[in-house]
């Protein structure tokens, strides 16, 4: 067990990283137009926690995803300005599909990079330095504990809608000399509530989370991680829902607040101490890409027949018509096209192992799991249970983004299927995330693996 320490310390600071307007927004591809307005600041937060040995950094982002350069620099840039230990800087994007695609030469080709952002992503890291500087420039004295409950009905598995949703809230609480001073919320659910019918920069549903749980915590910041949302998405927003909620403010509204309410629920009963102990270790665990089971003529073949075919026109935003749960029926040439260049890139490197890291943050009895991936819930919850601590939060989409990450049993699902028939999105869409996974079969084990030796590690120290 981690060792007991005199007096913890904590700050907490937020920046805005809102992208500029004329920009083409979000992960909403199927339409033209840029961003015209700032519904609400994205936001970069940071908590910094000191136990006078070791200091350790917490940094939520709503974007939709970090990548590898990006977690480099910020750490990189954060110790010189703090001293804070590059492995003791855990950086989460809320994966708001809402934010611009951002990606670095190494990035997997999940997402095609939008133009424009080069300067906008060179001054990233500076920026989010500087929340993780101002945190440490507001250090107090100050006691944590944590709570965990359920938010049951505000996700669904998108994947297949009668598989288990885990609907877990972890939360942890930071107390200052005048009540809390940060709110840390950790849940599984994709960013999507918003869909591209808007043109405003937004941060989908943890801005409502903050709005709704300002009254309560009026000095505290309230820091959104996202766990491990693979197959997770909002409300009724499973892949060939013809009749899903509408996208939109009352959708991502309805999320939020709907996950504020069971943190409310819970800050009361959380017991603080104050002489937590921190520890931080990370490890780069090299996984083996997918090996595809079709042959260089059969993927010849099938980028001449996709090349051949002309995309329809698209509209400047999307109409009402068009949802996330069925865009790729209504537009199958787009995400076929998408899909392909991913198992370009995957046989084109499938010698070059993905560099994952895992990372782990100790905070007293509590424990943060941050992994690159787009982990499905299921991994994620076993993880979590199996972790020696008796709270533990297990995170995706955290310093780097590798891709969706399934269960083995799941690739079994799709491994003798031909590739015509992977890409008909009428008959496989629901696979999404299993079907153009980069991590070959068998991987997840040796990932989770490291994840709870780091853990066990940590606790024993």
């Amino acid at each position: 067990m981690i060792g007991r320490v005199d007096r913890l310390s904590g700050g907490v600071c937020a920046v805005d990283i809102t992208p500029p307007l004329g920009l083409e927004p979000g992960a909403w591809r199927l339409r033209t137009g840029r961003a015209e307005a700032v519904a609400e600041p994205l936001l970069a937060q940071a908590l910094v926690l000191d136990d006078g040995r070791r200091r350790i950094a917490v940094v939520s982002t709503d974007l939709l995803s970090i990548t590898r350069g990006l977690a480099v620099a910020t750490r990189q840039r954060a110790h010189e300005l703090t001293g804070i230990a590059p492995e003791a800087v855990l950086l989460n994007a809320s994966h708001n599909h809402s934010a611009p695609v951002l990606s670095d030469a190494g990035s997997i080709r999940a997402l095609i990079a939008m133009g424009g952002y080069e300067r906008y992503a060179a001054g990233l890291p500076e920026r989010i330095a500087g929340a993780i500087y101002g945190a440490s420039a507001r250090l107090e004295p100050v006691a944590i504990g944590s709570g965990v409950g359920r938010a049951p009905g505000i996700s669904i598995n998108r994947v297949d809608p009668q598989r288990p949703v885990d609907d877990t809230v972890t939360v942890l609480r930071v107390d200052g000399a005048r009540g809390p001073v940060a709110v840390v919320v950790a849940f599984a659910c994709h960013g999507t509530c918003m869909g591209g019918q808007t043109l405003s920069w937004n941060a989908d549903f943890p801005h409502a989370l903050r709005d709704a749980l300002r009254p309560a915590v009026p000095a505290a910041e309230c820091l959104f991680l996202q766990a491990c949302a693979g197959d997770l998405a909002p409300l009724d927003y499973w892949f060939g829902n013809e009749a899903a909620t509408p996208h939109g403010f009352p959708a991502r509204d309805r999320v939020g607040t709907g996950l504020a309410a069971e943190v409310r629920r819970l800050l009361p009963a959380i017991r603080t101490v104050p002489d937590a102990a921190l520890a931080a270790a990370s490890r780069v665990v090299p996984l083996r890409r997918r090996r595809l089971p079709w042959s260089d003529a059969e993927l010849q073949a099938m980028e001449r027949r996709l090349a051949a075919q002309a995309e329809p026109p698209y509209p400047v935003a999307w109409p009402d018509g068009v949802h996330t749960a069925t865009s790729a029926q209504r537009f199958p040439l787009h995400y076929q096209r998408g899909a392909f260049r991913l198992y370009q890139d995957m046989r084109r490197r499938q010698e070059v192992p993905l560099e994952a890291e895992v990372q782990v943050l100790a905070v007293g009895e509590n424990a943060l799991v941050g992994l690159p991936f787009e982990l499905f819930s299921g991994p994620g919850r076993a993880l979590r249970e199996r972790s020696p601590f008796p709270t533990t939060a297990v995170l995706g989409y955290c310093n780097d983004y590798l891709g969706y990450l399934p269960p083995t049993a799941d690739l079994d699902l799709v491994a003798d299927v031909p590739l015509e028939t992977v890409l008909d999105q009428d008959r496989y869409r629901w696979a999404y995330g299993i079907t153009n996974t980069n991590v070959d079969r068998g991987e997840i084990d040796r990932l989770l693996a490291a994840a709870g030796d780091l853990l066990g590690a940590l606790h024993r120290s």
